[in-house]
Formats: C-alpha cells, sequence, structure tokens
C-alpha cells in the first residue's frame, strides 16, 4: 500500500465511523447514553479497526472484527441482546452489500479495485464510505417519516446533494489529476468528507430543535389546562363566597315558595343555587388535576365550537402513569375529535376514562362528516399547522410505553378511538 492510499484509508475510515455511529442511532435510542464513553468507544473501534487492516489485510479477520466490535459498540445504548444482534447482522449486511455493489458498477466502468493501482483503490474506497453515507441519511429520513415528523422536499434535497456532489468531485479528481496532485487530493477529499459530517450535525440539530418545539407546544398545552382549571376552581370559590353573602336572601325566598306550596318553583330555584355553586364549566370534576384540568381545556373550546360534550371518569387522584404522556395521548385524541366533530351536522363528543383492576381505559368517540383521510391504509389528521408531527403516531408511541393498545373503528356518522394502558 502507497503512503496515500493509507493517508485515504484513514480519512474515509474516520468518515465510515461516523457513518456507523448514525446507522447505530437508527437502530438504538441514545436518550441515557454517556457520551464520553460512547466517543471513546467508537475512536477505538477506528484505531483497532485501521490497524488491522493495515496490518494484515485479511479478509476473514477483518469480518470477524468487525462483527465482533459492531456488537461491542451496543453496550453504548440500553437494549435487549436479541435486538442488539439483529441491529449488527443488518448493519454489516448493509455496508457488505453496498461495498460489493459498488465494487461491480466501477467494474463494470472499467475500474479494477482489487487491481493494485492507486487511483482505483481510491475510487472504490471513497465511493464505498459515500454511498453507505447516503443509504444511512435515506434511513434516517424514513424514520422520521415513520414516527410521523414531517420532512420536507427541501430537506430531503439539501441533506443528499451535498454527499452526492462529494462523489462526483472526488471521482473528478481522480481521473483527471490524481498522479501529479496527491497530496492536493488527499486535503481536498478530507475537507469535503468533514463538510458532509457537519452538514449532517446541522441537520440533525435542527430536528432536534424541531422535536424540542414540539415538546414546548406540548407543555404550553398542559399549561393553558392548568390555568384553564384554576380559573374554574376560583369561579367556584368566588361563587360559593357570593352565595353564602346572599344565603339569608336566599333563605327567605324558599321560605316564600314554601308558604305558598309551590313546590316546582322551590325545585327551580334550589337548582339555580347547585347550578351556580357547581359552575356548569367545569365538565370534569374527578379530583385529578392533570386530567382534569385538560378535559376542561379543550371542552371548553369544544363549547365555544357548538360541541355538546359528555364527560365520564372513574379515576384516581392521582396515576402512575406519566402526566406528559396522559397529555399527548387525551389531548391529541380531543383534538382529532374536536376538528372532526366541527365538520358535523350534530357536532358532539363523549368521554370516558376510568380505572379498573389497574388498568386504565380511554374511550372518545366524536361525530364526523363521514369522510376520512387515509394515506397507505393508514388514517392520518388533516391539521396542516406546525404541529402536524404530533398526530396518531405519537400517541401510539406513548401507549406502547405502558404495554398498551389502541383501536379505531367507526361507522358513517361516528367515529371511536378505545385505549387501554397499564396504570
Amino acid at each position: 500500500m502507497s503512503n496515500s492510499y493509507v493517508a485515504v484509508y484513514l480519512i474515509t475510515n474516520m468518515f465510515a465511523t461516523y457513518t456507523l455511529y448514525r446507522y447505530m442511532c437508527i437502530f438504538f435510542d441514545r436518550k441515557d447514553v454517556d457520551k464520553r464513553q460512547e466517543f471513546l468507544s467508537y475512536s477505538l473501534y477506528f484505531c483497532i479497526n485501521s490497524f488491522l487492516y493495515l496490518t494484515f489485510n485479511k479478509p476473514a479477520l477483518n469480518i470477524a472484527s468487525n462483527l465482533i466490535m459492531f456488537f461491542l459498540l451496543t453496550y453504548n445504548y440500553q437494549s435487549t441482546t436479541k435486538t442488539r444482534l439483529i441491529a449488527v447482522v443488518l448493519i454489516y449486511m448493509i455496508l457488505m452489500t453496498i461495498e460489493v455493489l459498488v465494487m461491480l458498477i466501477l467494474q463494470n466502468y472499467g475500474i479494477t479495485v482489487t487491481s493494485g493501482n492507486d487511483a482505483a483503490l481510491i475510487t472504490g474506497l471513497i465511493s464505498i464510505k459515500i454511498i453507505s453515507y447516503i443509504f444511512m441519511l435515506f434511513m434516517s429520513n424514513f424514520k422520521m417519516i415513520n414516527n410521523e415528523i414531517k420532512v420536507s422536499n427541501i430537506h430531503w434535497l439539501s441533506i443528499f446533494i451535498i454527499p452526492v456532489g462529494t462523489l462526483i468531485l472526488v471521482l473528478i479528481m481522480i481521473s483527471m489529476d490524481y498522479a501529479s496532485n496527491v497530496t492536493g487530493i488527499i486535503i481536498s477529499i478530507m475537507i469535503l468528507l468533514i463538510i458532509n459530517v457537519f452538514v449532517y450535525y446541522f441537520y440533525d440539530e435542527l430536528m432536534k430543535s424541531y422535536q424540542s418545539k414540539i415538546e414546548k407546544t406540548l407543555l404550553q398545552q398542559q399549561n393553558n389546562a392548568y390555568l384553564k382549571q384554576l380559573e374554574i376552581i376560583n369561579q367556584s370559590k368566588e361563587n360559593i363566597k357570593t352565595f353564602r353573602h346572599n344565603v339569608k336572601n336566599h333563605a327567605l325566598t324558599l321560605k316564600y315558595y314554601i308558604d305558598n306550596h309551590d313546590r316546582d318553583g322551590a325545585i327551580k330555584y334550589l337548582d339555580n343555587i347547585f347550578e351556580f355553586i357547581n359552575y356548569s364549566k367545569e365538565h370534569a370534576k374527578s379530583g385529578n388535576f392533570e386530567i382534569d384540568s385538560l378535559i376542561n381545556y379543550k371542552m371548553d373550546l369544544a363549547e365555544k365550537n357548538n360541541i355538546k360534550a359528555e364527560v365520564y371518569l372513574a379515576i384516581p387522584h392521582k396515576l402512575n402513569i406519566n402526566p406528559f404522556d396522559l397529555n399527548i395521548v387525551i389531548g391529541n385524541l380531543l383534538d382529532n375529535a374536536i376538528e372532526a366533530a366541527l365538520k358535523a351536522e350534530n357536532k358532539f363528543i363523549n368521554i370516558s376514562i376510568e380505572l379498573d383492576r389497574n388498568v386504565l381505559y380511554i374511550s372518545i368517540s366524536n361525530s364526523y362528516d363521514g369522510r376520512l383521510k387515509l394515506i397507505k391504509n393508514k388514517l392520518v389528521t388533516t391539521k396542516d399547522n406546525d404541529n402536524h408531527g404530533i398526530g396518531l403516531s405519537s400517541v401510539q408511541n406513548s401507549i406502547e410505553k405502558y404495554n398498551g393498545t389502541m383501536n379505531i373503528h367507526y361507522d358513517e356518522r361516528v367515529f371511536y378511538v378505545d385505549v387501554l394502558m397499564y396504570n
């Protein structure tokens, strides 16, 4: 191996190590990762992998060492042994398939990677690494789409045009002027690969920012619900205070009805008193502050849009289910229900939430106009705003945290959602 090939190999292997890290991120959650340990483990992988290849260059040794080190790298992340094994095999098969395909394509164009020619070796090496990187970008974006994170066409274009452009530029440089300017080409390759890493890094940060925006939106919704609940509580307290102040007058009025044997008048007057004290806008009165707040907030929105609402709650003051997950499930289902009921002639929403034998049952039914939006046989919301990424998929993810299920069914006029979550 020439010095120029060794230099290019080390540069591209750094890039390949970063690509491997991104593949791991597709299969595993980095939520509780020790980032220092993660960085050191990938650095160690790069050093061992480079040493074995440059020193021995034995295919069997390279395959065995890569599989073992891939598996060890998975211990940076929380997962089961089965998932680790599946991820390692899939990642290695993807990388091997790309390598074989690239070699066959180049050979078809007269470039034999195994010929020992530096230009051919470097062309094959760079092509394999960049195409592996591009395939990883496709997988990352499809993962976001499956999680209902909207990926616009301009994002797709911007994230792929740079690695594709890099590959084209490198191939042009090698084919035109490799022998006369080896150092310049190696430096150019290094700069182009660094640009690719930084572009993806900034893209990744952009997606994290988008996710953070979604979480802030949910928190804001929760805060608004709490404020609404406080308003209801304060109004009820004010009504009781006013009633106490006027209790003598109310007693005299009731005495008048009784003295005149006006039973209906007395009952109606008492009903007015109870309605005044209870404050009719308090739809949810279970004592569970988080759920009461959210439902009262949503039902207030429904009431303003002339949607009739019926609420049945049989739940304790506290649940083991995280309030944030409940907010996602109940909040999104009610948003969808309100959106659908608005388009119906007979506008209504029925909500039932109860805890039975440590299982939380949530049932929501609502009227709708009989039309549903289906994409690839999957129901999607018709909301067209910044929060489009929060949909039935987000609800499903929160439900699955508690080994729950969601059942959706509908007829021509009513849409039903039944949720089961273990408390």
